[in-house]
């Protein structure tokens, strides 16, 4: 019997379709759920088009919200960088994994004390929220067993480890964690889970994914995710926006395994931007059917051009 082999996703670029094709994929979403970062701007500035492509998006009747992986960024910052680009964004509607975390500890009514590792921007979610926490040491220790000892067991009654982006990460952070977690009542949860972060089109850096895999493998805990492309997450998303239609949603990132990953999870259509973090070759080398993108455009600003073509069409 001949071996019958699976054909391979060919995402379809949004400028390449046929007039009835964009059309009928216009027509085929309400909701769109959209990355930040490599999407909306790069490291420094706004990407070229982007806002005017959002704008295009809006005015076409779609209702739009952003989801970030980013928790490092305060939410002033967004509130100005988004005001810079002409864009009418509500900040506090922005969905990160602070913001996430947060929501599900109290959904779940958690009333216990957390260890966090994670940054300044993360941790102001937790004391906002009156949450009780501990984190550090942020000091440089003494290197000796004594002194590791004595800051791994602490005797504190933490109930939840919960881990993102720490630029100060260290080994002893890592410890304290993993001690925490022999108590299988212990909750670990992670925010951003990118095994890579990156800066340009050619450099990234290593990512909190590497550091909360190791707490998950050495642990074997059930790791709860609240950033893309978690299902905790994705669980929160459908239920919070009341989506009982997963396909009318359009999920855009620049990254396969986060953003794609994620929009594949929640049963979302997807499209990939090639502004941030991902290429033309990667998307194309993909073999992960579950991040390969449905649709691709150069940015968000294709958008302007797709609704022009659409317009010309109909005259």
């Amino acid at each position: 019997m001949a071996k019958v082999t699976e054909t391979k996703p060919k995402p379809r670029h949004i400028l390449q379709l046929t007039s009835e094709e964009k059309r009928k994929f216009l027509n085929s979403f309400d909701n769109v759920f959209s990355d930040i970062d490599g999407v909306v701007w790069d490291l420094e500035t706004g990407i070229p088009g982007s806002a005017d492509g959002f704008e295009a998006i809006r005015k076409a009747g779609k209702k739009l919200d952003f989801i970030t992986n980013n928790s490092v960024r305060p939410l002033k910052s967004y509130e100005k960088r988004f005001k810079d680009m002409n864009l009418d964004i509500d900040v506090s509607e922005v969905i990160n994994p602070a913001k996430s975390v947060v929501e599900y500890l109290k959904d779940i009514k958690f009333n216990g004390l957390i260890y966090v590792i994670a940054g300044t921007t993360f941790k102001s979610y937790f004391k906002d929220a009156g949450l009780k926490y501990i984190d550090g040491p942020n000091e440089i220790i003494q290197e000796s067993a004594v002194e590791v000892l004595t800051h791994a067991f602490d005797r504190q009654n933490v109930d939840a480890v919960v881990i993102d982006v720490d630029f100060n990460m260290s080994s002893l952070k890592l410890i304290k964690a993993h001690v925490y977690l022999k108590n299988p009542k212990c909750l670990l949860i992670a925010g951003a889970t990118d095994l890579y972060l990156p800066v340009t089109k050619e450099w990234n850096i290593l990512g909190p994914g590497h550091f909360a895999n190791i707490l998950n493998v050495s642990t074997k805990q059930n790791m709860i995710t609240l950033g893309k492309p978690g299902k905790a997450l994705a669980d929160k998303i459908i239920k919070q926006y009341k989506i009982t239609n997963p396909k009318r949603t359009l999920m855009i990132g620049d990254m396969l395994q986060q953003d794609i990953g994620f929009g594949k999870l929640c049963g979302f259509q997807t499209l990939l931007v090639l502004s941030g973090g991902c290429s033309l070759k990667e998307m194309e080398e993909e073999t992960n059917q579950n991040q390969i993108p449905d649709y691709y455009a150069d940015c968000v600003g294709d958008f302007i051009n797709f609704m022009d073509d659409l317009k010309k069409a109909n005259v």
